[in-house]
């Protein structure tokens, strides 16, 4: 059985990117993948040294990883990471997109144009540039994937001035259906969405008084942790997982049947 799940379950060997690897969710994959035998480019945006320091962690218990910097909202930045992981590895296996953030809350009455775009961005066009950046690479690469992060506001519309936010991941939703057929059978494409996730992105944009009601109305009545996404995406880019294409796991204590 340990053979079994060591070869079914490990990355040994496998080459992975993933964005916004710089802390959170990111930060937690990037080690979990890292933990369990692959070579890790780190990317960060404007968090260089946030970066620096997973790679210094990933390095300390034995793992390979690199840190890479890049606007992905715009495709000059990536394809300058498509380039750099092509100049390294030669290929890829696997593209986690975790880049991504709610910007501002807003009601839709009073967003700007400006807001709406940045949301937008860093969002939506991150993911789809990456994505085209990188899909030769992942054609040459060894049972390639696609991971694409989402959220469970896809699916309750967001709370308190996040529906633009919400509409950007109903968005990711449809993109990981979409290319789940359009790259097979070559590569599998598959998505995670968290619930809410104890990481400085609720820290900045969620009350502690919010976070404790949305426990609350959880059914398993607690919010969740960054590693038990990764540990979710570290099945979806196995092996084992080699007949799973254009799913959306869903990892948030049960949050939107509440």
């Amino acid at each position: 059985m340990s053979d079994y799940l060591h070869k079914n379950f490990g990355l040994a060997g496998r080459r992975a990117v993933v964005t916004g690897a710089g802390r959170g969710i990111g930060r937690a994959i990037a080690e979990a993948f890292a933990a369990v035998g692959a070579d890790v480019c780190v990317h960060y945006h404007s968090s260089k040294d946030a970066a620096n320091e997973v790679v210094a962690a990933i390095e300390k218990f034995g793992g390979k990883a690199w840190s890479f910097g890049a606007d992905l909202t715009q495709s000059s930045g990536a394809n300058a990471l498509a380039a750099a992981a092509k100049q390294r590895w030669g290929a890829l296996d696997v593209l986690v997109n975790n880049a991504g953030d709610l910007v501002k809350r807003s009601p839709v009455a009073d967003i700007s144009d400006e807001i709406v775009e940045q949301i937008l961005r860093v969002n939506i066009h991150t993911a789809l540039y990456s994505i085209r950046a990188c899909t030769p690479l992942l054609k040459s690469g060894k049972q390639p994937s696609i991971i694409n992060l989402s959220s469970v506001a896809a699916h309750h519309g967001g709370a308190n001035g996040a529906s633009v936010y919400a509409m950007t991941k109903g968005a990711i939703h449809t993109l990981t259906r979409g290319l789940a057929k359009e790259l097979a059978p070559e590569i599998r494409v598959n998505g995670i969405a968290p619930g809410v996730v104890t990481t400085d992105f609720h820290k900045k944009y969620t009350s502690d008084d919010a976070m404790k009601n949305i426990a609350a109305s959880t059914p398993l009545k607690r919010n969740g942790g960054p590693e038990e996404c990764s540990a979710a995406a570290v099945f979806l880019a196995a092996p084992g997982a080699s007949f799973i294409t254009g799913e959306i796991i869903e990892i948030n204590g049960g949050l939107w049947l509440a």
